[in-house]
């Protein structure tokens, strides 16, 4: 009974243990997503959509960041900048605009896979500053409007700034062409792309070519057929990254009052049985 009474008073003077830990300090990242929103992201031989799927890897991603600036560009026959400049404001700026991005959207952009254009415009949308810049091109590669002039123009910016790293990541089953469907406002299929000719339009990622535009640009292609590998292409991307500029010792106090309760129970129990 002693012993549970001795117990007791280390629970009520709620004792505490103090240890280290080490705590890793990276440089920040500026990381520029660039993501096609043609036509043709709309098929869903990635579930939901090529387009949705490939927004919700994006956010889950940012999410996991901490103090890295991240800026997003779209495009489709012409690409556009969605920020003004990368930001590290995930909630209230980044992920908002990002879920602005929808069946809408796409159907009110001009139709077309404007490649150069888009790298154009991400190389020119990160900042001066030394900080390590990776781009993330989200793409299926279908209808292609390539100008020479654009892709030329991209090379030599991309030969100017070499601390840009970039990754080229294809999205959609390459195995078949899919339909691209038509939606009611309510979700319902009513129908599907047509060409002028009244025949279903088709739609099929082509590898080849981004690998192409990979080699082109000096950056490294993988393909994502289902959408389940897009998590894992990010997290090797940051991991490839990030670099870790120090260590700092962090104190860290825990309640270890729960410890000598149980004890206090159990001695308790014991000297009732006995």
């Amino acid at each position: 009974m002693s012993a549970a009474c001795c117990t007791l008073g280390l629970v009520v003077l709620q004792p505490k243990w103090q240890t280290t830990q080490d705590h890793f300090e990276k440089e920040g990242l500026e990381i520029v997503f660039v993501l096609d929103v043609s036509i043709s992201m709309l098929a869903e031989d990635v579930k939901p959509n090529r387009l949705q799927r490939a927004k919700m890897e994006i956010s889950h991603l940012v999410q996991r960041l901490d103090g890295d600036r991240v800026g997003l560009i779209v495009f489709a026959a012409r690409a556009f900048s969605l920020l003004p400049y990368p930001t590290n404001d995930y909630d209230r700026v980044f992920l908002r605009v990002l879920n602005m991005i929808n069946e809408n959207y796409v159907r009110f952009v001009p139709y077309g896979t404007n490649i150069g254009n888009a790298f154009i415009l991400a190389m020119n949308s990160f900042s001066k500053e030394s900080t390590k810049k990776v781009m993330i091109f989200l793409t299926d590669g279908e209808e292609q409007v390539i100008t020479r002039s654009q892709m030329a123009e991209a090379i030599k910016l991309l030969l100017e700034r070499r601390d840009i790293a970039i990754y080229v990541v294809g999205i959609g089953d390459t195995r078949k062409a899919s339909p691209i469907p038509k939606r009611d406002k309510e979700g319902n299929v009513t129908g599907y792309e047509i060409t002028e000719d009244g025949e279903t339009i088709y739609t099929k990622p082509n590898p080849i070519f981004l690998r192409e535009i990979a080699e082109m640009v000096g950056g490294a292609y993988q393909h994502d057929a289902t959408g389940d590998e897009l998590k894992y292409i990010f997290e090797q991307m940051l991991e490839k990254n990030k670099n870790i500029v120090g260590i700092k010792k962090k104190t860290v106090i825990k309640d270890i009052y729960q410890y000598f309760l149980g004890s206090t129970l159990a001695l308790l129990a014991l000297y009732f049985i006995l």
